[in-house]
């Protein structure tokens, strides 16, 4: 009966550990619970709304955002010393979600346009960039192997659904890597060049790209958590991470372009200055990688508003 079930579901999610796992000093649940609220509050009080003071270079220390990638990071720690407690097959995955998980929180802070003070080693800067990057490459790309995992010995097509949101966050995370991937190549006049030309670039993307992709990421873990807990089944854990992507990339896509049009831009293909020749290959692929030009597009359709050309 669906009353059984569902007291029989709370009562798992009642046992599940907050405090004390791996370790009281490091607990991962409280962490992680840490870590959700206090990015909800960015996301849903600031960047959804175009306040976007925490993210903003001043004379203050960002706390918040500081406070949220610790919290982040200790969670992922915490998550990956717990690998052991997980099943044997998926060990290797959660603990590369955590190794990512931490890039992620590199790249928040990386962005923020308080990091311009460490540009006198820009050499070290230089060598993290280059690791942090090629580390969270190598942990996307091997979710493909997951992804794959999941459904080779499913014969009723149950893990389906996970197999696709597997899918779906490797296409949303590819998409995160490739602005660190083109600030590890370029040189090192490319990164101010860009906040030159976009100077809210740095700031919109910790805060409609970054810590909405790591919250996001962190609830997803979550309910692989409750999935093999078997609080919940696995067509409802794919289903909802499927929902959560999406609804993570239409919102943040949507809401940067909608506040600041002008001084950030989505492109994923970002050079400091455009092809002279539209036609040419590279034109070609800057307009088709121009996500601003999209959400512009769904803007004027949907709400009616109203852009320069």
């Amino acid at each position: 009966m669906p009353s059984q079930k569902s007291s029989h579901r709370f009562a798992k999610f009642s046992r599940l550990n907050w405090l004390s796992s791996p370790s009281k000093r490091l607990p991962h649940g409280f962490s992680g619970l840490i870590s959700t609220c206090i990015g909800l509050q960015l996301i849903f009080c600031h960047s959804l709304l175009g306040r976007l003071e925490p993210f903003l270079f001043s004379n203050r220390i960002p706390f918040r955002v500081i406070l949220y990638v610790i919290s982040t990071s200790c969670n992922a720690f915490a998550g990956y010393r717990m690998a052991p407690s997980a099943p044997v097959n998926v060990r290797p995955a959660f603990r590369r979600c955590a190794v990512l998980q931490c890039c992620l929180c590199y790249f928040i802070l990386r962005f923020m346009p308080h990091f311009e003070m460490f540009q006198a080693h820009r050499i070290f800067v230089r060598c993290v960039d280059v690791c942090v990057t090629f580390v969270s490459l190598l942990c996307t790309i091997s979710f493909i192997s997951v992804a794959w995992d999941v459904t080779k010995n499913d014969s009723s097509g149950s893990t389906r659904a996970i197999a696709w949101s597997i899918m779906a966050g490797i296409c949303g995370i590819a998409l995160l890597s490739v602005y660190p991937l083109q600030l590890s190549v370029n040189n090192d006049e490319w990164w101010p060049c860009i906040q030159e030309r976009y100077p809210l670039q740095g700031s919109g993307m910790v805060a409609y790209i970054y810590i909405p992709a790591t919250i996001t990421f962190s609830l997803i873990l979550f309910g692989a958590t409750l999935y093999l807990r078997k609080v919940i089944s696995a067509s409802e854990y794919g289903l909802a991470s499927l929902i959560a992507v999406v609804i993570c990339l239409l919102s943040t896509v949507l809401s940067q372009e909608y506040h600041i049009p002008y001084v950030s831009t989505q492109r994923i293909y970002l050079p400091c200055i455009d092809p002279l020749d539209s036609h040419s290959f590279e034109g070609q692929v800057l307009q088709a990688l121009d996500f601003s030009l999209y959400a512009r597009k769904v803007l004027q359709l949907l709400f009616d508003v109203e852009f320069e050309s």
